[in-house]
């Protein structure tokens, strides 16, 4: 683990004293230095690891970030491998391909030639891995290592219930245990309804995720239990809250059927990134930047997110959505 500080410098315009001028070269030396993020995930099929270069040139940063070679390596010049050991022993050495990421948002770096690095090789969750890259060309080297998160286990449920037949909200709660080398877990409740138009026999199926504040562990040797209790009132209203991005259209109709419980866990790497990138609330701009990349700069660790069983909502729940005070203008019917 290892912090930089990383300062901003902003001058806006060269100093004249006595027909005597004054350059500063604000420009150093450029060095190499890969930037890195990528998590291995057992639940995963495919393995993605995003490898950049860091750039530097005169001129606006945000125009040289749209040139796809600022940004990209070519991948004729790297050589990028997964090292797995186990018990300090190695038992293989994975080659990572390069593929081209299709249909990348816009955002400030290039979408264009979007080139990323990935394996197929099944992930041993009782290994260590270690990523190795290679710039063939200059001779430029990063690394990182990362233990894998095993799969979550947590009460099963036969219903979702949110309200009761007399029209009290309940809480479901929901406990799970965490894993070694877990740091921070997130709940997801999926909300599963369909559409159709009057008249047409076309059904789609659609979800919405309901996310909730990522919880931490108070530490990674695992087995410690994490509880989350979900109100079933705020249910009702984080529907409502949607009602623009999901529920906008009234020309179709709506029909309400099953929820899915989702737990995502990240490694302490992560959990200590993520937080010192949240936005701050004070005046002071300057972050120490967290990387545990050996001689370059982003993250690697491990994640893993367990699915529960999709169940279907209570009778009860189902009601609540169609003539709710909170729902009932969301466009849904009785099956």
């Amino acid at each position: 683990m290892k912090f930089k500080i990383l300062a901003l410098l902003t001058i806006a315009a060269a100093l004249f004293y006595s027909s005597c001028k004054t350059d500063v070269d604000i420009i150093a030396d450029y060095k190499e230095q890969a930037v890195i993020y990528g998590f291995l995930d057992i639940s995963a099929p495919v393995q993605y690891i995003k490898v950049n270069k860091a750039f530097l040139g005169i001129g606006d940063a945000n125009q040289m970030a749209r040139v796809p070679d600022s940004v990209n390596y070519n991948p004729g010049d790297m050589t990028i491998e997964l090292e797995q050991k186990k018990d300090g022993n190695l038992v293989k050495t994975i080659r990572l391909l390069d593929t081209i990421v299709q249909g990348a948002q816009e955002g400030v770096f290039s979408k264009e030639n979007n080139i990323i690095y990935y394996t197929n090789e099944p992930i041993d969750p009782n290994s260590l891995y270690t990523l190795k890259v290679l710039n063939n060309k200059t001779g430029y080297k990063a690394e990182a290592n990362t233990n894998i998160l095993k799969n979550l286990t947590y009460l099963l449920r036969s219903n979702f219930s949110f309200i009761r037949p007399d029209g009290a909200y309940t809480s479901t709660s929901i406990e799970w245990n965490t894993v070694p080398y877990g740091k921070i877990y997130q709940l997801t409740f999926r909300f599963f309804y369909k559409e159709y138009r009057t008249g047409i026999a076309d059904t789609t199926y659609k979800s919405i995720d309901w996310r909730f504040e990522p919880q931490y562990a108070t530490n990674t040797a695992g087995g410690l239990q994490l509880k989350k209790s979900i109100k079933g009132e705020e249910f009702f209203t984080f529907l409502k809250s949607v009602k623009s991005a999901y529920f906008a259209d009234n020309t179709v109709k709506r029909i309400a059927y099953r929820g899915q419980l989702i737990i995502s866990a990240a490694g302490e790497n992560y959990q200590i990134y993520k937080d010192l990138n949240a936005p701050s609330s004070s005046n002071f701009q300057e972050k120490p930047i967290y990387t545990n990349v050996k001689n370059g700069l982003g993250i690697f660790d491990s994640r893993v997110t367990s699915e529960d069983g999709k169940y279907p909502l209570s009778p009860a729940t189902i009601d609540e959505i169609v003539g709710g005070e909170y729902t009932d203008d969301l466009g849904f019917i009785k099956p």
